[in-house]
């Protein structure tokens, strides 16, 4: 009767033991707040996309659902577009012909931070609302844009960038200084300047019609006329002509020449860029009287575009700014090129008489 009391005690012993020994971990060491994944992840797309880990050389076809976080690449072709959503509920959507970077992300409960790089391209960035700090930024090779929780376009064409404000307000800076760029309005800089004054989006305008086209560009649902997209940078190359044409005759000279050199980087387009060149050499010799940085504008224009009407007023100027330096056999030189191949030129009397004159001496 000992023993039975004995083993009924011992019974008891170990199911009190096994009782503290299997307490459950998560009420004897309360789990901590999870942490937000770091990753965003493309959410759709369409046309030909592509994906790039941090740590690898090959680019793979994109699919939906695959996390990008910090390192790791997008672009697209073509007809590509797609749309990377955060944790936080932002996103990034991507047009085509674009290349973007996710460099750094960082969220956290009262912070988050971080670095989107556009290396070519289109893209829209919706940033959500954040209650705690907020340090966010959209870099191109030539710009940066400091961003809280707002909506904006960006298009990155070679060194020039336009960027369109949506909702709230976007810093955008150059190489110095920037502007704060509101809802409704466009600004734009390229290589080694700042960016424009921002230019209100007018109902009807041609600002409108390509702001139009970069959303549709941007969003993976909407239908898209390609051809049309393929000369956004030709379309806003020209706007940038008569946008400069009106700041000079505003005689805000120095903010003309900005913007014919963004219509230079912004297309390949041989009569654009004669234009742009012929107005920049325009501006420089009329109105700021420096002839020598005219002149390299106007000879541009003779020596890579040598089509009508540019390439005639730029040898004519050319000649022109020559003899005003004292420089006459160049004068001369260009004054009989000129004869020579606008035969019936609208200059051809006053190089005549310019001809006879530095003959004469």
């Amino acid at each position: 009767m000992a023993f039975k009391g004995i083993k009924k005690s011992a019974s008891a012993f170990i199911l009190a033991l096994a009782s503290v020994i299997f307490i459950p971990f998560s009420a004897a060491f309360p789990a901590a707040t999870p942490a937000v994944s770091p990753d965003g992840y493309i959410d759709s797309l369409s046309g030909a996309a592509y994906f790039k880990a941090k740590d690898s050389e090959r680019w793979a076809v994109a699919s939906k659902g695959t996390e990008v976080g910090p390192g790791d690449r997008v672009k697209t072709g073509s007809d590509g577009k797609l749309s990377i959503r955060f944790p936080d509920g932002s996103r990034l959507n991507v047009g085509n012909l674009s290349e973007l970077e996710i460099t750094e992300y960082i969220l956290k409960p009262k912070q988050r931070s971080a670095v989107y790089s556009l290396s070519a391209g289109k893209m829209r960035a919706i940033i959500n609302k954040f209650s705690g700090t907020t340090d966010i930024k959209v870099k191109t090779p030539t710009s940066t844009s400091g961003v809280k929780g707002t909506d904006f376009i960006v298009m990155n064409q070679g060194p020039a960038n336009v960027l369109f404000g949506k909702e709230d307000t976007v810093s955008v800076s150059g190489e110095s200084s920037g502007v704060e760029l509101k809802p409704g309005s466009m600004t734009e800089n390229t290589r080694g300047g700042s960016p424009i004054e921002p230019v209100a989006v007018e109902p009807g305008s041609a600002l409108e019609g390509v702001r139009a086209d970069l959303e549709a560009i941007t969003d993976v649902e909407k239908p898209v006329e390609w051809e049309r997209a393929g000369r956004l940078p030709e379309i806003l190359a020209r706007w940038n002509i008569n946008y400069g044409n009106y700041l000079a005759d505003s005689k805000r000279f120095k903010d003309s020449l900005d913007v014919f050199q963004i219509a230079l980087d912004l297309t390949d387009l041989p009569s654009i860029r004669a234009e742009a060149h012929l107005d920049r050499g325009t501006v420089l010799s009329r109105n700021l009287k420096e002839p020598a940085k005219a002149l390299k504008e106007y000879m541009e224009v003779v020596d890579k575009y040598p089509e009508p009407p540019f390439a005639e007023n730029a040898l004519f100027s050319a000649g022109l700014i020559n003899m005003e330096l004292g420089e006459k056999a160049p004068a001369l030189k260009l004054f009989r090129r000129y004869r020579a191949e606008y035969p019936e030129g609208i200059h051809r009397d006053t190089v005549e008489l310019f001809i006879r004159v530095l003959e004469s001496d």
